[in-house]
């Protein structure tokens, strides 16, 4: 009965009013917070609310983000006004009810809960000595929660990290305790937001390295690293991502799952409740404790009124071969097919919806690896890790694969290839065009835009202007 109270009362954190921007609340009711982190078993439980929201943002909005701005899909009619606004690069700082405006929101409102729990840590410890783990535990998976909403902010409000060569340019408000109404909050430069997401990270990695976590669906020491790895690579600190995703790699305890399993990873419905049947190469996923369809399953994987699918250009370039064809389904329409990670499995009923969403799997750090290792000028290493990616899509032995290349910017192009086919509709794809700096060309294309050239202040969005204007230290990006 105790620990039910617990979770209602972390739950309560997640109704907390806005002040006079997003960025503002008022302070968590004192009944409430006092009650919550009065002692150890409350405090766990205060994560209850956080990745609730931090879950939701990834089911929404945001997750879907990625995929609308890219080349690789295409739209129809009945797609809804704030995701239409965005996939034609019309974005309006005004626009209250619009997809920059949710993802801000939302965002803020789960750093907001993150950041009661870690600033309660201290008083706790001074509280409870003897429970130290248990504590530090907690605050570790608070502190990876911070950095990705950090690194989740940027990528859609700031341009990538290497837009300038000092990462001078505008990066995202740093949140390290919850804002009390009235109080100015500035935006950081994208080098301090990264080094706060590295720092978090680090912290994180430290405290929750061989403590015992609950799941995969919770954040861990690996989860901080395959973070750090992504962040790294983003930073085109290559050795940074070699330091970070290696060890996970190595140790055999995420191997790829198997060609002919690639689709149930994604929406094998025992994985909500049985968490110990979350395939291997899933490092971390997120479960809402509800079975409930997703925006992201309503977008992309609804068999009746799906609203965007991969254009003609995208699936050219999945051989028949290739297993991962089978997250595409085709319909009565000829050329037509949606995808499948986020779909209703066969014989499932509809309450039963599985919503699984992967924040990171083993494939990505082979990916990421290659690229490391191609700039690092380790032209075979890069090429082995893209081999053990193609060897599971082609359900055949590594040795058996062969990436030919006569000049290095041939295997560039297969790592860049690679990457758009395994992690498609995964939320990463315009991230990555973005710091190729390459123009977005969509050749098969229905949006008001099908070309964007690099750079351009269109490839972020605009600060909502319900932030703007009661907090004149927020600037708004340029362009906007």
């Amino acid at each position: 009965m105790k620990r039910i109270l617990y979770i209602i009362l972390a739950c309560s954190l997640l109704v907390v009013g806005c002040g006079k921007s997003f960025l503002e609340i008022d302070p968590v009711g004192s009944l409430t917070g006092d009650k919550l982190f009065s002692d150890v078993e409350g405090y766990q439980s205060s994560l209850a609310g956080a990745y609730s929201l931090f879950a939701k943002y990834h089911l929404g909005q945001y997750g879907l983000y990625g995929e609308i701005r890219s080349d690789n899909i295409l739209i129809r009619e009945n797609l809804a006004a704030s995701v239409l606004e965005e996939y034609n690069y019309a974005s309006a700082a005004e626009n209250a009810l619009g997809m920059g405006a949710g993802i801000w929101r939302s965002i803020f409102e789960t750093l907001n809960n993150v950041n009661n729990i870690i600033e309660a840590k201290d008083q706790l410890l001074k509280d409870f000595p003897n429970q130290k783990d248990l504590i530090n535990a907690t605050y570790g998976q608070a502190l990876v929660l911070r950095a990705m909403c950090h690194f989740d902010l940027s990528n859609v409000f700031s341009q990538h990290y290497t837009y300038t060569a000092d990462g001078s340019h505008l990066g995202t408000p740093i949140l390290l305790t919850t804002p009390y109404p009235g109080t100015a909050v500035k935006r950081a430069t994208i080098k301090e937001t990264y080094q706060q997401i590295v720092a978090d990270l680090t912290e994180a990695d430290k405290l929750l390295a061989g403590t015992s976590t609950r799941s995969k669906i919770y954040a861990s020491s690996e989860a901080a690293k395959a973070l750090l790895s992504r962040v790294y690579l983003y930073m085109e600190d290559w050795q940074g991502v070699i330091d970070q995703a290696t060890p996970l790699v190595t140790s055999n305890k995420y191997p790829l799952t198997a060609a002919k399993d690639y689709l149930n990873m994604f929406i094998e419905p025992g994985q909500r409740l049985s968490f110990n049947t979350i395939h291997p190469e899933v490092i971390w996923q997120l479960n809402l404790s509800t079975n409930s369809s997703s925006f992201l399953t309503l977008l992309f994987s609804d068999r009746a009124n799906f609203m965007a699918y991969p254009n003609k250009d995208f699936m050219a370039l999945f051989e028949s071969s290739d297993w991962r064809g089978i997250q595409f389904q085709s319909t009565e329409q000829a050329g037509v097919y949606y995808n499948l990670k986020y779909a209703l499995p066969p014989g499932s009923l509809e309450n039963e919806w599985p919503v699984n969403y992967k924040m990171f799997r083993s494939a990505e750090l082979y990916l990421n690896l290659a690229e490391a290792y191609f700039h690092k000028q380790q032209y075979q290493a890069a090429a082995e890790q893209i081999k053990i990616v193609r060897a599971r899509a082609y359900n055949t032995p590594v040795k058996d694969i062969e990436v030919a290349f006569t000049d290095p910017q041939q295997l560039l192009a297969q790592i860049k290839l690679e990457r758009r086919k395994e992690l498609c509709f995964e939320n990463q794809r315009i991230y990555d065009i973005m710091r190729y700096k390459e123009n977005l060309n969509r050749t098969d294309c229905n949006a008001a835009t099908c070309q964007l050239n690099y750079p351009n202040d269109k490839f972020v969005l605009p600060i909502p202007q319900m932030e703007t204007d009661p907090n004149p230290d927020m600037q708004q990006n340029p362009g906007y």
